[in-house]
């Protein structure tokens, strides 16, 4: 078999696995708890850490180890995982998903996906005497294409040549209004017209609007025209041309037959309809489709029916979704004493496909309309049309929930409004309310669909830019900036200019919430309309002086280091390792100490927080193996050394070559050497783990888990690296003679290694108390001052040592 044909094996398990962790997590949470069920859940997980390592993908890798980790920590936490949980492993499903999707020609099967792809707004056709229609303006913010027609011989040439999204029609011609209403009666005869019109008039009475509805109208609306209210209808119309499965119907029914055949008859009428034969799953369907209505068949037999509508107008993701529930006639009388679910429709069956199709279509738009209506009231600021603060943060939750996943970056910028309260004592609120709207509109125009904006306070407009970073974030800030304050915002006969401060915060990973991004956002903007001069700041220039210092003591540090070692000015030494069971054998942890030129000794823990990911920090390394070596080369007595190793090392491709080479030419037993590495650094390089792991124990070196027991999933991570050797982490030992519970907690722990078939090694001993505790709860080997503290010389007498 080929390599390539290797890959794909391996893509495939990791597709199907996933699409096996992605059902089986749905079924939990929508279907049925089972807490057994959630532990398959963590073995498939484990299983696609296996698939995994042999990919060049360093973000799969990523992402399935992290799965398999948050998996981990919500089994050992035991019960239902908690929200904020939840919505992480189902982030991490759907980056999974988006990644492994998008890499190659094998997709998923999957359902489809929801929301509706917008396709970009049609072209708009204003046919309207008045050259100065407010109108355009409005509409152009809101992104149509508008074409203004002042004279009706222009109107009925223009609209033989193309056909346009819709037509807004004010009837107030100097012609006359009949005159106008026939343009509109000639064309729908002669090209069968059919874009929706909507009617603009000064009259109000039932006679204009009965003519309306005569020549086809769409709505009509009186002058003043609300134009918040125009916008919001005419989107409604146009739903059909700005969205794909505008219109989606969710069919419950346990007889396949009679399901897909009301499923044909939606599909004629242009609805996308989804059937659900088992109604167990069907709250899992309502996730995924998210339907606008909902047909319920009340005789089913797994569940009863009516229990089950009930259940689902309970669901907090249904409060607003209309049902349309089918019953026999024997059962009606029943159903309309009992059943209580407001917004239903109880219909007999059998019902005429075709008035089925007209009343599933007629409750569609008027449903569509009243959510449409009842989101823009819920999310959205009236007066600028952006998302209201409330829903803006929710969004900027859910961005950091996959931060890391899909998104690598969040970034929220802050725009204050500086000089809109001044505007507002002097010009009225009426005005000040036109400005908002109109920067509003000019902000739309400029900002990608995925950049989420929103009215967060009286002044200040906040926007969510995700994947943006240095430089091109900055311009973005100025190029907000010039859009808002170049030109005048015209209201009546003023011409007023707008004046900003931009405050910019940016979020990398998840160590803070979304609530501290916000206020580091906020801090940069009262600093920006400090600065006077290009009014942009970015929180991170509140760190840039720090930073810089910390650099600074960096590159001092290293340079020092770097003398060190090339005057040698460092040695070795040896803090014996002995065993609570009885054995002689001698093991001891190999420590690299260093002096500056001054003869100081410097502490070791500055100097590896520097070189830990440096080029010198392999130098070290590799010195310390190399003498390491050389004395147990020289060393009559069997010995074994525990050498500590540095994230830089790990990355070392030619390690193994280089230390086989060393071995050979010293005759030095490879199992004499055991190499340590922190649990912390395995969970943050586990490829680089994998590639190391395999080239020291091909050689026969022993490998040593360092710190161990303080992560998110230590046990799983120990099961996927395998150890000769744990040493736990000094919090095991510390207080261990007077905390019962840290004994219990310990011995549980040393239970579990040595099932795993690693040795126990607890560090940190000082006092003779501690011996028969860890004696009696299994600890093999001890390391500490009680015993002996490091040495040069490898001179601790193990035959004597007995516990």
């Amino acid at each position: 078999m080929s390599q390539a044909d290797g890959q794909n094996g391996q893509h495939v398990m990791l597709v199907n696995h996933l699409k096996l962790i992605d059902d089986l997590w749905q079924k939990l949470f929508y279907v049925k708890w089972n807490a057994k069920s959630f532990a398959m859940l963590g073995r498939l997980s484990q299983d696609m850490v296996q698939f995994a390592q042999s990919r060049d993908d360093v973000q799969i890798i990523k992402l399935v180890a992290q799965l398999e980790h948050h998996v981990g920590s919500c089994l050992a936490a035991g019960g239902v995982p908690q929200e904020t949980d939840r919505q992480r492993l189902t982030a991490l499903i759907d980056a999974l998903h988006h990644g492994l999707v998008t890499e190659k020609s094998m997709v998923l099967s999957e359902d489809p996906r929801t929301r509706p792809r917008l396709a970009p707004l049609p072209e708009i056709f204003l046919i309207a005497p008045d050259e100065k229609s407010a109108l355009v303006a409005k509409l152009e913010d809101a992104g149509y294409r508008v074409r203004l027609i002042t004279e009706l011989a222009q109107a009925e040439e223009r609209l033989h040549e193309r056909m346009p999204g819709a037509i807004l029609l004010d009837i107030d011609f100097p012609e006359g209004q009949e005159q106008t209403l026939g343009l509109i009666a000639g064309l729908r005869a002669q090209i069968n017209l059919r874009a929706p019109v909507l009617i603009l008039s000064e009259r109000n009475d039932m006679t204009a609007r009965l003519e309306a509805v005569r020549i086809g109208s769409a709505a009509y609306f009186t002058k003043p025209v609300d134009a918040d209210d125009l916008l919001g209808v005419v989107g409604e119309l146009l739903l059909p041309q700005t969205a794909q499965d505008y219109y989606r119907v969710l069919i419950v029914n346990d007889r396949p037959t009679e399901a897909w055949e009301m499923a044909g008859a939606f599909e004629e009428q242009g609805i996308t309809p989804l059937v659900v034969i088992q109604p167990l799953q069907v709250l899992q369907d309502i996730h995924r489709f998210r339907p606008d209505l909902l047909l319920i068949d009340l005789d089913i037999k797994e569940i009863n029916g009516a229990e089950l509508t009930q259940m689902i107008a309970q669901h907090r993701e249904c409060d607003f979704l209309p049902m349309v529930l089918l019953c026999l006639q024997a059962d009606m009388a029943h159903y309309l004493s009992n059943l209580h679910v407001a917004g239903a429709t109880l219909l007999i069956k059998p019902v005429p496909t075709s008035y089925l199709c007209w009343e599933v279509k007629q409750r569609l738009r008027r449903s569509r309309s009243m959510r449409v209506k009842l989101n823009m009231l819920t999310d959205n600021d009236v007066v600028s049309g952006f998302f209201n603060r409330r829903r803006f943060l929710m969004l900027l939750e859910q961005a950091f929930e996959t931060l890391g996943l899909r998104n690598q970056s969040v970034a929220v910028l802050f725009i204050m409004l500086d000089n809109l309260r001044s505007i507002r004592d002097t010009a009225g609120v009426a005005t000040a309310d036109e400005v908002i709207g109109q920067a509003a509109g000019r902000l739309r125009q400029i900002l990608a669909p995925n950049q989420h904006a929103a009215r967060f306070s009286d002044a200040i407009f906040t926007i969510m830019v995700p994947d943006v970073l240095g430089e091109p974030l900055i311009k973005m800030a100025r190029r907000v900036r010039d859009v808002l304050e170049t030109g005048f915002y015209k209201i009546g006969e003023q011409a007023l200019l707008l004046r900003i401060n931009v405050g910019i915060a940016v979020a990398t990973d998840r160590s803070q919430d979304h609530l501290m991004l916000i206020q580091r956002a906020d801090s940069a903007c009262g600093l920006a309309r400090e600065g006077k001069s290009d009014r942009i700041f970015v929180h991170e220039n509140m760190l840039a002086v720090k930073r810089d210092q910390e650099a600074s003591l960096r590159t001092r540090m290293l340079e020092q280091v770097q003398d060190i070692y090339e005057h040698e000015r460092i040695w070795l030494v040896f803090q014996p390792i002995v065993s609570m069971r009885g054995d002689a054998i001698e093991r001891y942890e190999v420590l690299l100490r260093l002096r500056d030129n001054q003869g100081q000794e410097i502490v070791p823990g500055s100097v590896f927080g520097v070189v830990h990911n440096h080029q010198l920090g392999l130098k070290l390394d590799r010195w310390v193996i190399e003498h390491a070596i050389a004395i147990l080369q020289q060393r009559k007595a069997p010995s074994t050394l525990f050498i500590k190793i540095l994230p830089v090392t790990l990355q070392d491709r030619s390690l193994s070559g280089w230390l086989r080479e060393r071995l050979e030419q010293a005759d030095v037993e490879a199992e004499r050497i055991v190499f340590e590495v922190a649990e912390a650094t395995a969970e943050r390089s586990l490829r680089d783990m994998f590639g190391f792991l395999g080239g020291i124990k091909l050689l026969g070196c022993g490998f040593c888990l360092d710190r161990f027991g303080r992560g998110s999933d230590s046990l799983g991570l120990l099961k996927n690296l395998g150890a000769d050797y744990v040493k736990l982490d000094m919090y095991f030992v510390n207080s261990l003679v007077k905390d019962p519970n840290k004994q219990e907690l310990l011995k549980e722990l040393v239970e579990n290694l040595e099932a795993l078939g690693a040795s126990t090694v607890v560090g940190g001993v000082e006092d003779v108390k501690t011996l028969p505790i860890l004696w009696s709860l299994g600890v093999d080997l001890i390391q500490g001052f009680f015993l002996q503290h490091p040495y040069r010389e490898m001179s601790y007498d193990f035959s004597s040592a007995a516990f």
